[in-house]
């Protein structure tokens, strides 16, 4: 394809005007179309015709006609901006198609997300929603994530993040697990062994793990189901058990204070999709700082 020399092409703003004057027959049509005041394109259509000393358009009785020259442009331009427009739309629709895919801690997804998704679809139901529960950190992108939510203080490379909600770590446990008046020496605790903070929030609160019953759970949504069933005390954020906590499943443990999470919204850098801006703007209306 031959280079475009661009200095020598009129305006986009004047060609965009002259087309849609010879597509929808003058100059009032054209105007409501471009949402601009027929004055505008007229002036738009005037310019264009100096610029190129050459007259596209004249007067037919109330309405106008094309030159023959006005038709040649007029003609190139429908195929040109039907090319542009056609080309765009493939671009749009895979997105469109696939919808968003979110990615989020398995604890977050089952326990923030999912219970809120129905309110989500309600308001869009045009939008599909992937969502991929992981421990992982999941990448971004084209071939990953159109939006992950994280917990820490970031920045993470090449991505954007919008701050969405701090949660206090806490100690739970089943009533009836508690109802005896045992220490927490003695009860049973369930906890990620691969996590090491969860042995250092132990030795916090002044327990000995050599001695402690620990059983091993890295799920942290079976260790929830777990610590319902009454088969030991975890650590847990309150967000992820604030249900259970509201049912009477579990009770919060009086426990030394344990870290402050930050969760956010975390995108690629460049431009949001608006199915992806809707999503965090419905999310932060749901969960964000104002509900903390």
């Amino acid at each position: 394809m031959e280079d475009l020399d661009w200095r020598h092409l009129p305006s986009l703003s004047a060609l965009r005007a002259f087309e849609a004057t010879a597509r929808l027959d003058g100059f009032s049509a054209a105007a409501r179309a471009l949402n601009v005041t027929p004055a505008a394109v007229a002036q738009q259509v005037r310019g264009l015709e100096a610029e190129l000393e050459v007259t596209l358009v004249t007067r037919q009785g109330r309405g106008l006609a094309l030159t023959p020259e006005g038709t040649r442009l007029a003609t190139a331009l429908g195929e040109g901006f039907s090319r542009i427009a056609g080309a765009v739309e493939d671009l749009r629709r895979p997105a469109r198609v696939r919808g968003i895919r979110v990615t989020a801690t398995v604890a977050l997804s089952q326990t923030v997300l999912m219970p809120r998704l129905p309110r989500f679809w309600a308001r869009h139901p045009d939008i599909p929603v992937s969502l991929n529960p992981t421990q992982s950190v999941v990448g971004l992108g084209r071939n990953g994530a159109d939006l992950a939510i994280r917990t820490g203080t970031g920045p993470w490379p090449d991505t954007q993040s919008t701050f969405l909600f701090r949660t206090q770590m806490v100690v739970v446990g089943a009533p009836a697990l508690l109802a005896g008046g045992a220490s927490l020496a003695d009860l049973p605790w369930i906890v990620d062994e691969g996590y090491p903070s969860e042995a250092e929030w132990l030795e916090l609160g002044g327990l000995d793990i050599r001695k402690v019953k620990i059983q091993s759970m890295d799920n942290p949504i079976l260790s929830v189901s777990a610590a319902e069933a009454g088969l030991g005390l975890i650590f847990a954020t309150d967000r992820v058990v604030a249900d259970s906590i509201a049912q009477g499943k579990l009770v919060e443990v009086d426990y030394p204070p344990l870290p402050v999470a930050q969760y956010w919204m975390v995108t690629p850098e460049g431009p949001l999709r608006a199915e992806v801006r809707a999503f965090m703007d419905w999310l932060m209306a749901e969960v964000g700082p104002a509900e903390a």
